[in-house]
């Protein structure tokens, strides 16, 4: 409402001195009878009518819209037309607080280091527009909405899922993966991501720079708060794009949440490449192939058959590595399945067996995972290029 009465004031062609002589002209009053008539005293109606007064009395204001017969979006309208700019900059900052208050969580985005909590208006509007390369911070919607939402699917409510779906998809547009996607190299290469796995400190890296060669872009970002998204694919550029998270700090669910967002890239991509991105760990309307994607990383890591091999002697640790090893995964792995295997059959795993879980933190120290303190997107985007470029 306010931005649109300040676009009509800017192209206004008529003042309120001008309304008030013709009407004073065609009624035969003289200012001074309209005065007294109204009951505006002088020095308060040539406030209004010059601009010249730092408070506007607003039931004096109303009294000229009366007698000018102006509706109240008119009278507003030539009320702010040059009107002290300082004024109009007042106006504008409560616009632009009240965006960004709908649109962004400030505090949590102040706990991730992206904005400082007493940030002033222009504080805000320049972390956001320089964040994302806007030109204003009205395009935060207008245009990252445009690119990523249909009309049924606007956007969500949620706006730190919100905020994570429009910097991931705005990163990988920066990123912009010069290699070609091929699917075939795609179906090639799975087959032996699973010895990576092994390899605490390089392994991620290594399938993700392989992935980029042939077209995938993969990168890892931390798990946002109030989010419960284990990864997500998109489909940006005519290629897929994954994201994955550390929710539940798990090193073995990092292997999953790939192997299983692999699995949308190879069997999802067309239904992804309508509806822009899939979230997974999130309810989905559009894709209903989670529990084979599921299925698909839990077999591809470690057999039905190997688990229910295995799984009989859990709590001897020696064997469990010597499997591990055997089946080129990391134990961790074998446990995670285990403890999953035990959920669905109602029992509670999930605290067990920690002291098998590396620290997650070695696996992911060199993917420069934290976008949220870069000065822009851009920036980070040239570093995990340069990072994925072999």
């Amino acid at each position: 409402m306010i931005s649109e009465i300040l676009d009509k004031s800017f192209k206004a062609n008529t003042d309120f001195e001008k309304l008030l002589k013709d009407k004073l002209k065609a009624t035969g009053l003289s200012k001074t009878h309209f005065e007294r008539l109204s009951g505006i005293q002088r020095k308060s109606l040539d406030a209004i009518l010059k601009k010249s007064s730092k408070h506007t009395d607003i039931v004096n204001l109303l009294k000229l819209g009366e007698f000018l017969e102006l509706s109240l979006e008119d009278l507003l309208v030539l009320h702010f037309k040059d009107r002290p700019s300082e004024e109009i900059k007042e106006l504008q900052n409560s616009m632009d607080i009240t965006y960004i208050n709908k649109n962004f969580d400030l505090k949590t985005l102040a706990s991730l280091g992206f904005i400082k909590i007493d940030d002033s208006v222009e504080d805000l509007t320049d972390r956001i527009c320089n964040f994302f390369e806007l030109n204003s911070i009205y395009d935060y919607e207008r245009e990252l909405n445009d690119a990523l939402y249909s009309r049924t699917r606007r956007s969500f409510s949620d706006k730190m899922k919100d905020f994570w779906i429009k910097s991931s998809y705005k990163y990988f547009e920066l990123i912009d993966n010069p290699n070609e996607y091929s699917r075939e190299n795609l179906i090639d290469l799975i087959p032996k991501i699973k010895p990576y796995t092994q390899n605490l400190e390089k392994g991620l890296l290594t399938i993700f720079q392989a992935l980029f060669n042939i077209g995938v872009t993969v990168v890892f970002q931390p798990s946002l708060p109030k989010t419960q998204i284990r990864g997500a694919t998109f489909f940006i550029n005519n290629k897929p794009c994954v994201v994955i998270t550390d929710f539940n700090k798990n090193y073995a669910t990092i292997w999953f949440a790939l192997i299983h967002e692999l699995n949308h890239v190879l069997f999802d991509l067309e239904t992804i490449e309508n509806t822009k991105f899939h979230l997974s760990g999130e309810p989905d309307l559009f894709l209903l192939q989670e529990d084979k994607a599921n299925e698909f990383a839990s077999e591809y890591l470690l057999s039905s058959e190997k688990m229910r091999y295995i799984e009989k002697l859990i709590d001897n640790p020696l064997v469990v590595r010597r499997f591990a090893k055997e089946c080129q995964i990391h134990p961790c792995i074998i446990y995670s399945q285990y403890q999953w295997r035990q959920s669905e059959l109602g029992n509670n795993y999930w605290g067990y067996y920690k002291e098998h879980f590396p620290d997650v933190s070695l696996a992911t120290k060199n993917l420069n995972v934290s976008n949220w303190d870069a000065e822009s997107l851009r920036i980070a985007a040239e570093k995990i290029r340069e990072l994925l470029t072999v």
